[in-house]
């Protein structure tokens, strides 16, 4: 698979969030939260944050495998963070996944609570 991590940004992920989280799922959201937020740890090695970012960007790019509008459409974005947080997942910390749950329950409330890591 090609480097997508050139394609992440802050802004183009909060806004793909934000307003995809139900259409994805909480599944999906909540993992690229995680690795959103792990990614904020200063002692993240480089090798992990290529991953992280790689996914991220993978998520956010407009012309993936399959398009997110089409059905089942988030399959290969579920896959590609479901790597990224199976194969960076030694890194990834509470605070992260509290972070991740707490922003999760801001959009969706209580729908955010059965909410796991894709692994």
């Amino acid at each position: 698979m090609s480097d997508y991590s050139s394609h992440f940004s802050v802004s183009r992920f909060w806004k793909k969030l934000r307003g995809g989280a139900t259409k994805m799922g909480v599944d999906l959201a909540y993992s690229a939260l995680v690795l959103y937020y792990a990614l904020q740890d200063p002692n993240m090695p480089s090798w992990a944050q290529a991953k992280a970012y790689g996914a991220l960007g993978y998520l956010i790019f407009p012309a993936d495998a399959i398009p997110d509008w089409w059905p089942g459409g988030y399959t290969d974005d579920a896959a590609v963070i479901a790597t990224a947080v199976a194969a960076v997942a030694m890194h990834i910390d509470d605070d992260a996944k509290r972070s991740a749950r707490s922003k999760l329950r801001d959009w969706l409330g209580d729908d955010a609570d059965g909410a796991t890591l894709l692994t």
